[in-house]
């Protein structure tokens, strides 16, 4: 049986150490518990996400709360994160993305190890995914200068967990899910 918990919090830079505070309290009731490397894995995915809506969503501007629920399951944990978000736009269209675009997948960024990537799923829905690179020489500092800044966040967030999908749910709401595979 799934477990559910739901919390809201302000769309404010100051409640990231709350959202990183209850994340840790949730997942320490999984089968993670005990995996401290897991746990600060999702700490910094929890602090790229809410940051992200902070600095780029349109709640506090709407006068909403960031409303985030915890799943728990025998074999995964999702996070869903609801926000008022700007969209996430592919190749100038916003949701919803027109039937030719649904399936095509588009490089968004490359990093140091690797890159990301997404895909049109269905009108609504994006999922972002990391490709680790074969060949990666991280004693090389002349890659950094190559590194755009935007959208390190959401690398970070892709190489963490197993899936991750936004998605339009409508009136200007998106729905973060993030999924982990409990092993």
């Amino acid at each position: 049986m799934n477990e559910l918990v739901r919390f809201h919090v302000p769309c404010k830079k100051e409640y990231t150490k709350l959202v990183e505070d209850v994340t840790d309290l949730i997942s320490a009731h999984s089968s993670f518990k005990g995996s401290e490397h897991f746990m600060q894995k999702l700490r910094a995915v929890m602090n790229e996400v809410f940051i992200n809506i902070v600095e780029h969503s349109k709640t506090a501007e709407e006068n909403e709360l960031v409303r985030l629920q915890y799943e728990l399951g025998l074999h995964y944990f999702t996070i869903s994160i609801y926000d008022h978000g700007p969209g996430f736009e592919a190749d100038g269209y916003m949701p919803p993305y027109p039937k030719k675009m649904v399936g095509t997948k588009h490089k968004l960024r490359d990093v140091l190890d690797g890159s990301v990537s997404f895909t049109i799923t269905d009108p609504f829905s994006v999922n972002f995914e990391f490709e680790e690179k074969d060949d990666i020489n991280l004693d090389d500092l002349g890659s950094l200068d190559t590194l755009e800044e935007n959208g390190m966040g959401i690398s970070i967030v892709t190489k963490l967990m197993d899936s991750v999908t936004y998605t339009y749910i409508g009136k200007g709401k998106y729905d973060w899910r993030l999924i982990k595979e409990i092993s």
